[in-house]
C-alpha cells in the first residue's frame, strides 16, 4: 500500500510540475513517467535502484536491470528541472538538490537514498 501512496505522490508531484512547465512536450513527459513509474517501483522495492543526492534514479549495486528505462527517466526529470530552473531563474544543480530532497522525503519505506556524502540508506 506504501509503494501505491507513493506513485501517487510521484504522479501528482510530475503533474504540478509540468503545469507549470506547460510546454508541448510536456504531456509526453507525463505519459512516459507515469507508465514506468510500475517498473521503476518494483526495482526500488527490489533495491536495484534508489533516488540520488542529485534528484535522479542510480543504480545501488552492481545489477543493471532496465538500464535504458532508468536512463530515459532521468532525461525526463532533467529536462523538467532545467524548465523549473529556467521559470525560476536558478540553475539546475538547486533544482535537483531540492527536488532529491522532496524524492527522498516522500521515498516509501525499504526505498534506497543516496546521502550527501555518497553513501546509501535505506530509508
Amino acid at each position: 500500500m506504501r509503494i501505491k501512496q507513493w506513485t501517487l505522490w510521484m504522479v501528482l508531484g510530475i503533474a504540478a510540475v509540468l503545469t507549470v512547465a506547460g510546454s508541448v512536450s510536456a504531456q509526453g513527459i507525463k505519459e512516459r513517467m507515469k507508465e514506468r513509474l510500475p517498473v521503476i517501483a518494483e526495482l526500488k522495492k527490489q533495491g536495484i535502484v534508489g533516488e540520488d543526492n542529485q534528484g535522479y534514479l542510480a543504480f545501488v549495486g552492481n545489477e543493471k536491470s532496465h538500464e535504458t528505462l532508468i536512463t530515459q527517466e532521468n532525461q525526463d526529470r532533467k529536462t523538467i528541472y532545467a524548465h523549473i530552473a529556467a521559470q525560476q531563474n536558478t540553475s539546475i544543480s538547486v533544482v535537483e538538490k531540492n527536488r532529491a530532497l522532496q524524492l527522498a522525503e516522500r521515498a516509501a519505506p525499504g526505498t534506497y537514498i543516496q546521502k550527501p556524502d555518497g553513501s546509501w540508506v535505506k530509508k
